[in-house]
């Protein structure tokens, strides 16, 4: 079987894992011409490190990674409204741990080190034909494939060429994102809260933590943030433990700013076509889901593809298998950030005494294998 995976982020190196873990070498392309920027911070729920555990690279994971066993609510002066004891909610499905996205974009890489990832190379058409897919690529040479795969993104072009041209629509809301020394010794996950504001951080390894500071903006101009100065000026109100982080951030600190957008494709599989990850579900990060289910789509698309001799059947069973966790999960995503932007004297009442019950209507289903 001849697959071509369009994208070689998270989803993408996955499937090309748990596709040669089943004796398919997959061909994979990338615009990117380097790895070098590969993301700031990634946080796998229990469900996530239980698929990449499936991929059989929790080994080395767990080197990189830090483990996170409780998750502290707290609101913009740093009174405590919710703890969740993540390590016994996530117990017999799998740990919570947190640590950069490029150490995991790294093993994934290394884990399909015998094949070849053609980067900076695009694509300019993709016609299907009876029974495959015709790709003509960026420097107008052609290959044929039983079956392409679109892992490239949010603003994935295989979506829009073959799936469904419709943009990514923006959520209403928007992030800063960067690493800083862990100078305020936070061990765990630690988000404070105020209305339409969150800074949230987590140690990725011994000494740095992850930021993700986001605010509510529905207008969607944003011509006058992205500075350190803004987000400074915005977070002033906030206090202890988060707040020094802000007050003390190195002058050279990398800093990403960004609408936060998602999609919703009427499909994910159009006849040899199929989307997986971001280009399948982008979604609001408030569920930490994204690097998850796009691993648990890797999993089971290879093993739809590899455990039957009729593909497409295959591969219209696999749709709607993932439609409704990929579903579930989006609807409680948004349903967390419309909490999260409630008046705080209505979030933090809610979270102070259901947080606990909050957290776990949230995420049960998902202890359940994919």
């Amino acid at each position: 079987m001849k697959i071509l995976i369009v994208g070689a982020g998270i989803g993408g190196l996955s499937l090309a894992r748990a596709l040669l873990n089943r004796g398919i070498s997959a061909d994979i392309i990338d615009w990117r011409s380097d790895w070098r920027t590969p993301g700031f911070g990634l946080f796998l729920p229990g469900n996530a490190s239980r698929a990449f555990g499936q991929l059989g690279l929790m080994p080395l994971i767990m080197q990189s990674a830090v483990p996170i066993v409780r998750q502290d609510f707290l609101d913009f002066r740093g009174r405590l409204l919710s703890r969740i004891d993540a390590a016994a909610f996530w117990a017999g499905c799998g740990p919570c741990l947190s640590l950069p996205r490029a150490e995991m974009h790294a093993i994934l890489r290394e884990s399909i080190e015998t094949l070849p990832i053609r980067t900076g190379v695009t694509f300019s058409d993709l016609r299907q034909t009876s029974g495959g897919c015709v790709v003509t690529f960026d420097d107008q040479s052609t290959a044929t494939y039983d079956l392409v795969v679109g892992a490239d993104g949010l603003n994935s072009t295989v979506r829009r060429l073959a799936v469904d041209p419709a943009p990514p629509s923006y959520t209403g809301d928007a992030c800063w994102r960067f690493f800083v020394p862990n100078m305020i010794g936070i061990s765990s996950w630690t988000v404070m809260l105020a209305k339409g504001r969150s800074l949230l951080v987590i140690p990725v390894d011994r000494s740095t933590l992850y930021v993700n500071a986001g605010i509510a903006h529905p207008s969607g101009d944003f011509s006058d943030f992205g500075a350190a100065a803004d987000l400074q000026k915005i977070f002033a109100d906030f206090g202890v433990p988060l707040r020094p982080l802000l007050d003390r951030l190195p002058p050279a600190t990398e800093m990403h700013f960004s609408r936060i957008e998602s999609v919703q494709p009427q499909t994910t599989v159009s006849g040899r076509v199929v989307l997986i990850g971001d280009a399948a579900h982008a979604m609001s990060p408030s569920m930490a889901e994204g690097a998850g289910l796009a691993c648990e789509d890797a999993v089971l698309l290879a093993d739809a593809v590899t455990g039957t001799h009729d593909l497409d059947a295959a591969l219209e069973a696999y749709a709607p298998r993932r439609q409704s966790r990929v579903a579930w999960v989006q609807k409680q995503s948004q349903t967390r950030d419309r909490i999260r932007w409630l008046p705080l004297a209505l979030s933090g009442g809610l979270l102070r005494f259901a947080g606990g019950s909050l957290y776990r209507r949230s995420y049960e289903p998902l202890l359940i294998e994919a």
